[in-house]
């Protein structure tokens, strides 16, 4: 797990991880909490030559020509290894000196180590403008990280009621120690008394704005580095601790924990590499303002969040001194603490996405796709010049329906030909239907069907003829899919069907249904269930809509009585239909997801706070509501950031890393919070069901099955502790 993805950022992370592991093992951390004195640590020098310093600064000031995601990835393991000493400061005052446009000469000695530097955050000095155009500048700093050892900080001065940004030596400012909470990195006040700060060192190409953006990417980095070392520590101790007969992260109350200390996790990583992204790229000063904030509203609450939990999971010895646990406590409340709490980043998301601005995810394709799209994109013009109602044919008889398909149906293509082949489709206005049901029936019928089922019923699904049902799910086996008691008993030229299958959608409608059924019951559960077709009109079948809390009835229960299933409506092997279902489940395309950051929901609960605000109903400057709406906000972009990270992978051919099961469940679990605040906005009208109010409970309502369908997130939880962070599996039960 990390922020890097490709095979040039992975060789970074490999070569920043040796470096730690040589250079910075255990005892030079305790080191650092019994030093008399502030000082550099004994790998600066080492560090040094390595270029790291400098990685974001242009190679004419001595740096190494990067930018922010290559320094994203060593912050991130300078935190995961809780590195002491003044790395984190010196870039983040060297980026906002290369970013402020003035004081260069200085970038140099910070690129190469051999001057520290840091940023005064939090409340201005105060300064007036002399004639010449120097400042005079006066007062005393909040805490700064590392200020007793910088050679130059960059400070925020109050000039006639607008803030600027200055850079000042050590030989302006008298530094007083502070004990400090991270034991690790010291803090110092800086008291400033009629220092002259020339025309030279003001730097005037700094805001707010930009400041808040380059802190918040730096330090988000460094607090999704120490959020993975608290997963990953409480994970590795669930696995060996055993308490009661059996390890601890075998209790679901364990396993819940890790698995949501994963998501917070893989949330802050998220934003953090979009913020990165954002500040090298070619996104827009708005664009950038919104990634950023949302990196600074997540990351440093999830750092915290997991540092505690990590401790809880480690129990006593998790309090103990001699436990590295609550290093990372310390310096999670530290850094959020220096950087205002989250509190004030949410506001600043809220604010950014109520004036309309959006953070557009797009993935830039590598040099390998030009060598696809020509060839996909005469195709598509040519599909394009023809009648709408043929155009879908000869979609599916190029294979570019579903392209990631083995050849007859699709053209076996990777990653990066399926992003090419979407691109060409949309240009050329060539619009592709979902397959709903279809879209899990027809590759699990593709892949383990016969030549004659494969075109009864993919082609016909590929187009769109007929439709689907998958009947799964039953009243005793929901997420417990091996469970199942509907059973197929063999009769001549095919099986009779008895039981219930349950919250089957489009029951009433689908030409076809998918099932699984029992076929022998002497062997392990999984082992004797077969994937058999079910024609929806046949005799026996007794299709009951069921009534949802909506009052509308989505869902059905299908009853079978001897429904009879010839033998050639059986894919696979008899009592093999288990590697099927996954097949069915597992199913899915690389897509490039949406092209802004925010949801649906997100995007009706903003219009709702708008309209209310322009109406006079709720106060636009209420930090309470800019608060809460920014949480959702920043969580929404997380969830869209962890699909574009997904993709990314694919792209880069990495393995698939834990963003497809994390966006899952943090993604739903979102989506039902937007409704509730959408909800609660709304006061007493929020108690009817009509006008607004109805879109509002409405939604509510039916988004209290997210967290069922399809695998409850109780079960979502343990898959990703078990999966993704090696948990051991729930015991089986006693007969």
């Amino acid at each position: 797990m990390s922020i890097a993805i490709g095979d040039d950022h992975l060789a970074l992370l490999a070569t920043v991880r040796r470096f730690i592991a040589d250079r910075c093992p255990p005892s030079v951390i305790r080191a650092a909490l019994e030093a008399p004195t502030d000082q550099r640590p004994p790998f600066w020098d080492d560090l040094a030559r390595l270029g790291w310093l400098g990685l974001h600064l242009p190679e004419p000031d001595e740096g190494q020509g990067y930018g922010f995601a290559e320094v994203a990835i060593v912050v991130e393991e300078f935190g995961r290894g809780m590195v002491p000493g003044p790395f984190l400061s010196t870039v983040i005052a060297s980026a906002l000196i290369d970013a402020g446009g003035a004081s260069r000469s200085r970038l140099p000695g910070l690129a190469d180590g051999t001057t520290v530097g840091s940023v005064a955050l939090d409340t201005p000095l105060l300064g007036d403008l002399a004639s010449d155009g120097s400042l005079v500048v006066s007062g005393t700093t909040a805490p700064v990280l590392c200020g007793g050892l910088a050679d130059v900080v960059v400070v925020p001065v109050l000039v006639a009621g607008l803030e600027r940004w200055c850079v000042v030596e050590r030989s302006a400012f008298v530094s007083t120690a502070v004990v400090a909470l991270d034991l690790t990195r010291p803090l110092a006040t800086l008291a400033l008394a009629s220092v002259v700060v020339p025309a030279g060192d003001q730097l005037l190409g700094l805001d707010d704005t930009k400041v808040a953006s380059i802190v918040a990417t730096v330090v988000a980095a460094e607090c999704a580095g120490g959020a993975a070392w608290c997963v990953e520590t409480a994970s590795a101790y669930a696995v060996a601790r055993r308490q009661f007969g059996r390890p601890i992260g075998q209790f679901q109350g364990v396993k819940h924990r890790c698995a949501d200390m994963l998501v917070a996790a893989e949330a802050a990583r998220g934003v953090t590499w979009d913020a990165a992204e954002a500040l090298d790229g070619d996104a827009t000063t708005a664009e950038v303002e919104l990634a950023t904030a949302a990196a600074g509203a997540i990351a440093p609450d999830a750092f915290a969040g997991v540092a505690k939990d990590c401790i809880q999971v480690l129990g006593g010895v998790g309090f103990t001194w001699d436990h590295d646990a609550h290093l990372y406590l310390r310096r999670a409340m530290a850094m959020r603490q220096l950087l205002g709490g989250s509190f004030p980043w949410r506001c600043r998301v809220a604010t950014a996405a109520l004036s309309g601005t959006r953070r557009h995810l797009t993935l830039a394709l590598p040099a390998e796709a030009e060598t696809f799209r020509g060839e996909v994109r005469a195709f598509a013009d040519w599909v394009a010049q023809g009648p709408p109602e043929e155009q879908r044919t000869k979609v599916v008889d190029g294979g570019y329906f579903v392209p990631h398909w083995e050849p007859p149906w699709g053209r076996r293509a990777g990653a990066v030909e399926q992003l090419v082949i979407a691109q060409e489709l949309r240009r050329a206005k060539i619009r592709l239907p979902h397959l709903a049901v279809g879209a899990w029936a027809a590759p699990t019928i593709a892949t383990h069907g016969t030549d004659e089922q494969q075109e009864r019923w993919v082609r016909p699904t590929l187009l769109g003829d007929i439709s689907w049902c998958q009947l799964f799910s039953e009243p005793d086996a929901g997420s417990d899919l091996a469970a199942l008691t509907t059973a197929a008993t063999r009769v001549d030229g095919g099986w009779l069907l008895n039981g219930q299958k349950v919250w089957t959608s489009m029951a009433m409608e689908a030409d076809w249904g998918i099932c699984l059924a029992r076929t022998n019951t002497g062997v392990a559960k999984h082992l004797g269930i077969t994937y058999l077709i079910v024609d929806m009109r046949s005799p026996g079948l007794d299709i009951r809509p069921l009534r949802e809390m909506t009052g509308l009835a989505m869902f059905n229960e299908v009853f079978f009585t001897d429904v009879f299933v010839p033998d050639d409506c059986i894919i696979g092997a008899v009592d093999g239909g288990w590697p099927l279902a996954r097949t069915t489940l597992a199913n899915e395309r690389v897509s490039m997801g949406r092209g802004s950051s925010f949801g649906g929901g997100i995007e009706a609960l903003l219009a709702l706070v708008s309209e209310r605000i322009n109406a006079g109903d709720l106060d636009g400057t209420d930090s309470r509501l800019l608060d809460q709406v920014g949480a959702l906000v920043a969580e929404a972009h997380a969830v869209a950031v962890l699909g574009l990270r997904a993709t990314q992978r694919s792209v880069a051919g990495a393995s698939p890393g834990p963003e497809a099961s994390v966006g899952k469940l943090l993604g739903v679990e979102h989506d039902q919070r937007t409704q509730e605040l959408g909800l609660a906005l709304l006061g007493p009208e929020g108690a009817t069901a009509t006008g607004t109010a109805a879109q509002w409970t409405f939604g509510f309502l039916a988004n209290r099955c997210l967290t069922i369908a399809g695998g409850t997130s109780e079960i979502q939880r343990n898959v990703i502790a078990e999966r993704l962070l090696g948990l051991p599996r729930d015991p089986e039960p006693v007969p």
